[in-house]
């Protein structure tokens, strides 16, 4: 009988899988140990750049010995492995999710699967070697190719965990950056405790000068602005943008504001009307930096894809923020002309325009309108006529460049010039 005995436990002991889980039991007591070395080799490889604070590092050599642990648990027990993996499943998918929150790059998460899985083969390699375990040759390759399999499994059960929280957590920092920019507009940057959040939330200093920009949309098929943030990152700035009230709407904060640089660089992204303006004192500027950027925006003629900076367009923001004044002044002004029957009126029209455009010289204005420099004089005498202004006055030149700014920004609105509006 005790023969008996002994023969089936030698039997047992030479059991391939009995000597397996055997190994598993003698590396399980030794699992912190295993998981530092792997904690070290991943940390000398990664050299400071994803694990790169005491804290991450720290929360890495409890992850690895949890792991580890655990791994090495279920290889030994060799039972009841439906629950135990599907138990790791949910470690496995909950680091996943707290590797995206820490902002610890997927790479670096897999590789230390990687690392763990190589270095733990390795150890039980060179236990049988050194005799401390019995292993068959091939077992230990089979135990590779499984430990191989399981850094499949592992891998897809982190990725997958991982980007799910990486979408969720970067539409969260959308909704919150695209309110925080409906905040700008509504004037919230004024307070304080509210534009010290723009660091946290924008990735911009509060005091940091910026740049605001509004497009309009006139076709929701197409984008007045075409993919700007890529612009913005060649140029080395930061750009958060957002959609509302039929408007493409940003802030770009770059190093110098160089407004003629950036003009450059979004030019080829137009496709719409877009005005800028620089609100120099940062966040608590942006209200007013918006609604300008809105209102220059708008002098433009509909359906010109065009930028334009709020700086340049002075005299047309002036006129567009009080209408009654456009009016009054196009009336009394230029009333007599726009009167008179469409060929003649757009005649003089463009003659009085290529005469501002060139300071009065009937000679220039002649060159630009293809005609003899006399004609451009009679003209010239029928408009002083007609307006009482003498454009060699600066006031009266004054008085024609505004009426002629209202009446382009009456035609671009659709507005038509009726008599007796003063």
């Amino acid at each position: 009988m005790n023969r008996s005995t002994s023969a089936e436990s030698a039997q047992v002991d030479q059991d391939p899988e009995a000597l397996l889980r055997q190994a598993w039991r003698q590396m399980l007591e030794q699992s912190d140990e295993i998981a530092d070395e792997i904690t070290r080799v991943t940390l000398d490889r990664d050299a400071g750049a994803s694990w790169s604070t005491a804290e991450l590092q720290a929360l890495l050599r409890r992850s690895m010995r949890e792991h580890i642990r655990r791994g090495l648990s279920r290889l030994a027990e060799g039972t009841d492995q439906q629950r135990r993996a599907a138990s790791m499943a949910e470690v496995l998918r909950a680091t996943g999710i707290e590797r995206a929150r820490q902002g610890v790059p997927l790479e670096a998460v897999l590789s230390a699967y990687t690392s763990g899985n190589l270095l733990v083969w390795e150890e039980l390699a060179t236990r049988v070697r050194n005799g401390r375990i019995t292993l068959p040759a091939e077992q230990l390759v089979a135990v590779g190719r499984s430990l191989w399999h399981e850094l499949e499994i592992q891998s897809k059960l982190v990725s997958e965990a991982y980007r799910r929280e990486m979408a969720r957590l970067e539409v969260q920092d959308r909704r919150r950056q695209e309110n925080y920019l409906a905040g700008l507009l509504e004037g919230r940057g004024a307070l304080p405790e509210f534009a010290a959040r723009s660091e946290e939330i924008l990735g911009l200093h509060p005091e940091t000068p910026v740049v605001c920009v509004v497009a309009i949309v006139e076709d929701t098929y197409n984008d007045p602005l075409h993919h700007p943030e890529d612009r913005i990152e060649r140029l080395g700035g930061t750009s958060r943008w957002g959609m509302r009230d039929d408007a493409f709407y940003g802030i770009i904060s770059f190093q110098g504001l160089d407004e003629e640089r950036l003009s450059d660089a979004l030019h080829p992204a137009v496709r719409g009307r877009v005005g800028l303006s620089v609100a120099r004192e940062g966040i608590a500027g942006t209200a007013s930096a918006f609604r300008l950027a809105g209102r220059a925006a708008a002098t433009l003629p509909p359906g010109e894809p065009r930028l334009v900076w709020a700086s340049a367009r002075l005299p047309e923001l002036l006129l567009e923020s009080s209408p009654e004044l456009g009016t009054m002044i196009m009336d009394q002004v230029l009333g007599p002309v726009l009167s008179l029957p469409v060929h003649q009126r757009s005649t003089l029209l463009q003659t009085l325009q290529a005469l501002l455009r060139h300071d009065g010289s009937p000679t220039y204005a002649a060159e630009e309108l293809f005609c003899h420099r006399n004609t451009v004089i009679y003209r010239s005498r029928q408009l002083t006529e007609l307006t009482g202004c003498d454009m060699q006055k600066p006031r009266d030149r004054l008085l024609l460049q505004l009426a002629v700014i209202a009446y382009d920004l009456a035609v671009a609105a659709g507005r038509g010039w009726q008599p007796g509006h003063q």
